[in-house]
């Protein structure tokens, strides 16, 4: 398991086969620098769809050099999108990167049904956290997407979640199904989700992992929390993923790491045929690059 996400970018430049992004809307100077920053670690080819006029211009005030990235033309923002998912579509490029675009149209070209990433499974976000003091990296689903998700979906994005960290070599990945406490109640439908979701891969129904549920945060992360509470844990202080109840608790919790705990944050979204990645504005680049890293992980070998 990677420690940080350092470790995570050197794994991505030793892929033994050279990949492809390709930014959808890259007329940002930050898009271009983090196009330059990939270009200068050497971690894959790059692919900048949008108005070249601009691009060009934009790059050559910050001055960066372009020689290196292929160029696709697209002056029309409401075809930037398409234009880029369609590269992932025929094989041309194997991630999809949003660049500077609504983000709306964005997702309408990954699942457009002629040059999008549809596999009939709903999309679903995977975020990693990199925490000083924390002896690995972990990760929490689903914080960005699904807003209350059912039994079924929450299978769905277990199934995105944990197919992802098979591919990043995590074979029997630790996740802790959180909810308030770790009493199963009718009154908090959480844990009664979560009992079941256990008891669904006692009977080989989810992915191969470990599962443990319904579980407190701080019992997920302290094991003096779950000895105190007389809980005997197998994840307990080593979590790898972090399934949440909704999408307030994700979003609260994961922006929670990173004022808090000084974590850096990078995210994919999952669930369609090749890896995506929508970062946030305020994302830094260090966070966009490893984003980008995790991602090219994440098509597997």
């Amino acid at each position: 398991m990677y420690q940080n996400f350092d470790a995570m970018i050197a794994a991505a430049k030793q892929l033994p086969a050279k990949r492809t992004v390709c930014i959808a809307g890259a007329a940002d100077p930050k898009i271009l620098h983090m196009a330059a920053e990939l270009v200068k670690e050497d971690l894959c080819r790059v692919v900048l769809v949008g108005d070249q006029t601009e691009i060009e211009a934009q790059a050559h005030d910050q001055g960066l050099e372009l020689s290196a990235v292929t160029l696709i033309h697209e002056k029309d923002t409401a075809q930037v999108g398409r234009t880029a998912a369609a590269q992932v579509h025929n094989g041309a490029a194997d991630v999809l990167v949003k660049g500077k675009m609504n983000t709306s149209d964005f997702l309408r070209a990954v699942l457009d049904k002629e040059v999008g990433l549809r596999t009939g499974d709903k999309l679903s976000v995977l975020t990693c956290y990199d925490v000083p003091g924390q002896k690995k990296l972990f990760f929490l689903t689903d914080g960005g997407m699904i807003v209350a998700p059912t039994l079924e979906e929450k299978v769905m994005i277990l199934k995105n979640a944990v197919g992802v960290l098979h591919n990043l070599g995590i074979a029997r990945p630790k996740v802790a199904i959180l909810s308030a406490n770790e009493k199963v109640s009718p009154s908090m439908p959480s844990t009664v989700d979560a009992a079941e979701l256990c008891a669904m891969a006692g009977r080989g129904e989810l992915p191969e992992a470990v599962y443990e549920g319904p579980i407190a945060f701080d019992v997920a992360m302290r094991p003096d929390a779950a000895s105190a509470k007389g809980i005997e844990s197998r994840v307990s202080g080593d979590v790898d993923l972090f399934l949440v109840p909704n999408i307030e608790t994700g979003n609260c919790l994961g922006k929670s790491i990173g004022y808090f705990g000084g974590g850096q944050t990078a995210g994919i979204v999952i669930g369609a045929s090749r890896p995506v990645v929508m970062s946030s504005r305020a994302a830094s680049i260090k966070g966009k690059v490893t984003a980008i890293a995790w991602a090219l992980l994440a098509c597997g070998n």
